[in-house]
């Protein structure tokens, strides 16, 4: 099987907001909802990215198998602390998704 790379987790990323805008009408306020520390325009803003000062892919957990352990996939499959499941009241990633960027952060989040 060929490796996941940057181009899909961004396409899978973007496509939940996409979906996101259809369901509730209006362009999601990112930035300003999430402390200012959410992002994916390229792979290393995403590695950066710290929401509310919680770094969302933790590099202590990539490329070894820790992916599930990261606040990423956390907040992805279920509510975190006081948190809600991402993206807010849905619609959500699929359990197939999440597997993909899982097993990307896996792999080292090839290009």
């Amino acid at each position: 099987m060929a490796e996941t790379g940057w181009k899909r987790i961004k396409e899978i990323l973007d496509e939940s907001i996409k979906q996101w805008e259809q369901e509730n009408g209006r362009t999601p306020a990112l930035k300003v909802s999430h402390d200012g520390g959410l992002g994916w325009e390229t792979k290393d803003q995403l590695a950066r990215s710290a929401p509310f000062d919680l770094q969302l892919i933790e590099p202590d957990k990539v490329g070894n198998g820790k992916a599930r352990e990261t606040n990423l996939i956390k907040i992805l499959s279920r509510n975190v602390g006081g948190f809600r499941r991402m993206p807010s009241r849905g619609p959500y990633l699929s359990t197939e998704e999440i597997e993909e960027i899982a097993t990307w952060i896996d792999d080292g989040m090839p290009d």
